[in-house]
């Protein structure tokens, strides 16, 4: 079964998102003030350098699973194929899938397999890495990254958080090129706090109302616990309080 369309956007929503996209910026490209910057820098720093790198040329084939509008598409630089996979359509979407379908490309299609904040939203993991190994070429690569200690979000498809150890073992068998935690016990409280506030003033229409009124309230908030979560990082030696993970794994030759 399709999942249901997500809900359209009202007029006064949109009219907000503008205002507040044209102060704070845009996914990939947000400021220091925006409340997802501390949840997306250290990713988006990771991605600009090394997807150009892992993309490896013009000959090059990518499938995007999960790609939403592909955002990331600039990053990998010029490929001979891009293609955006999702469970939702869009105009960026190029196949359209059902959660437990069999993915529409024959064996070892691509190059390169990219799932960004994808897996925790699959209901059956094992089942996309098995569609991400079956069509990904012989000694491909996958970058794939997931929330750790992360608020529920995308409801009622969020299902599943990931440790580094539980991402090894869900895809124990390949070459583990890079592993990286990012965030610490600054930048995931803040993120949380920051994401409460935001779904907490979006409850009704009139709390959404005092949310526009308060939006350079959010906007000083938002900067300044940003900078203080990221002090606080440098001081976090535990390695155990970060928001997310990202990998970079090489498709095992069979023995």
């Amino acid at each position: 079964m399709k999942p249901k369309l997500r809900a359209a956007e009202s007029r006064f929503g949109r009219c907000y998102r503008v205002l507040y996209e044209s102060i704070c910026g845009r996914h990939p490209n947000l400021r220091p003030w925006h409340s997802q910057w501390l949840g997306t820098r250290k990713l988006y720093a990771f991605l600009r350098l090394q997807l150009p790198v892992i993309a490896g040329g013009s000959e090059r084939t990518i499938l995007d699973a999960g790609c939403g509008d592909k955002p990331y598409q600039a990053w990998f630089g010029a490929v001979r194929e891009y293609v955006g996979l999702d469970i939702y359509p869009g105009s960026a979407v190029d196949f359209v899938i059902g959660p437990d379908d069999q993915w529409p490309f024959e064996d070892e299609r691509f190059d390169v397999v990219f799932c960004a904040q994808v897996l925790e939203h699959a209901a059956d993991p094992r089942h996309t890495v098995s569609e991400i190994r079956r069509t990904l070429k012989s000694d491909g690569r996958v970058v794939v990254s997931v929330p750790f200690l992360y608020n529920e979000h995308g409801a009622p498809l969020d299902f599943t958080r990931f440790t580094t150890h539980g991402l090894r073992r869900l895809f124990a068998g390949w070459e583990f090129e890079l592993v990286e935690i990012q965030g610490g016990i600054g930048s995931t409280m803040a993120i949380l706090f920051l994401n409460w506030w935001d779904q907490a003033l979006t409850r009704t229409f009139s709390r959404r109302v005092l949310k526009a009124l308060l939006m350079p309230v959010t906007i000083v908030l938002s900067f300044t616990l940003n900078l203080l979560a990221v002090c606080l990082d440098q001081i976090d030696g535990t390695q155990s309080f970060y928001s997310n993970v990202v990998m970079v794994l090489r498709k095992a030759q069979p023995r």
